[in-house]
């Protein structure tokens, strides 16, 4: 798993229409990305046969704060969100809801608001709450993932919101962990159960051509079903809903045929105990990326006015720095 973006750009159906830059994050375990946004807008896109210059892990420190991710570029703008960005697709691509009747339009509308409400708090504790699958996996995955010094810094970040999110939706200050997992698991296997029941046997959830529901529920489910997590309850009871694995299996080989749909273990999984520095190079090449940042951090202090500089002549030397901490009269 490299630690710096992926070299070659990989296109996306790349015809006639105007192609479009998108930044996201690199893939693994047979996924093109494992970030559910990211793989929410690749697999829409896929769908419609958009064309899109896919980047993945580009540009990463420039974004020191978060590492956000995905980054659509629409025409002047960015877009930085999975839902406008598809909203962008749908007016400049195609619009692959654009047949749905009025009752599948509401039906679309309250699963995505049920895989929000339910299933999102399920997936994001198994990613990053859970202690066991963040330790062994999910930290030393976006570690690699990431440039020095983002490596040190951003999954702390990704894993406090998460926690936030989890918390806010499905927790609280008076309830225990214990509470809170239970509960998050319970209401994550029934919006599978029911997802489960509402495919059947049908190939997509309105028929034989998939919408951005499906592009939704597919990002959502494959990287829980495909990740080799070490602790797995919610894992195990997605795998044992037939046809909601097919239903993964068969995006993946139908639309995302050049990813290895049998991967093998993961560079984490081979050598957690690997030696970061054990690259001649490497060294070299995070001590450049850190002057970098920080360079880049010094700047925006200076130009954003955190910090200011003056000379002082009280003694005809020295030098006085003033921070701005953005609160008046102290």
């Amino acid at each position: 798993m490299a630690a710096s973006s992926e070299s070659k750009d990989m296109i996306v159906n790349d015809g006639p229409k105007k192609t479009i830059e998108f930044d996201c994050w690199k893939g693994d375990w047979g996924l093109p990305s494992v970030d559910v946004k990211c793989l929410n807008v690749l697999t829409y896109a896929q769908f419609a046969g958009a064309s899109l210059r896919v980047h993945k892990n580009r540009f990463l420190w420039q974004n020191l704060a978060a590492a956000h991710l995905p980054m659509l570029h629409a025409g002047e703008g960015v877009v930085r969100s999975d839902t406008e960005a598809i909203q962008y697709l749908k007016e400049t691509q195609a619009n692959l809801d654009g047949d749905l009747t009025d009752q599948q339009r509401a039906d679309s509308l309250a699963l995505k608001a049920l895989m929000e409400e339910k299933y999102l708090p399920g997936l994001l504790h198994a990613w990053w709450v859970d202690a066991k699958n963040y330790v062994e996996l999910i930290r030393p995955w976006y570690a690699k993932a990431l440039q020095f010094p983002l490596n040190y810094f951003v999954p702390g970040r990704l894993k406090r919101a998460a926690e936030r999110r989890v918390e806010v939706t499905r927790g609280g200050e008076h309830m225990e962990a214990e509470e809170i997992t239970s509960r998050v698991y319970s209401d994550a296997k029934e919006c599978i159960n029911l997802l489960s029941e509402k495919l059947g046997d049908e190939d997509f959830f309105f028929g034989p051509v998939p919408t951005s529901l499906d592009a939704l529920i597919f990002s959502y489910l494959a990287p829980l079903l495909r990740a080799p997590l070490p602790s797995n309850q919610l894992q195990m009871h997605l795998k044992a809903t037939d046809n909601l694995c097919r239903f993964c299996s068969r995006i993946l080989l139908r639309y995302f045929p050049d990813e290895p749909q049998d991967p093998g273990p993961t560079s984490s999984q081979k050598s957690p105990t690997e030696d970061p520095f054990d690259d001649p190079h490497k060294r070299r090449n995070q001590v450049l990326a850190a002057v970098v940042a920080m360079t880049a951090m010094a700047s925006y202090a200076f130009l954003s006015g955190l910090v200011r500089v003056q000379m002082t002549d009280s003694d005809g030397s020295g030098i006085e720095l003033d921070y701005d901490d953005g609160e008046e009269g102290h």
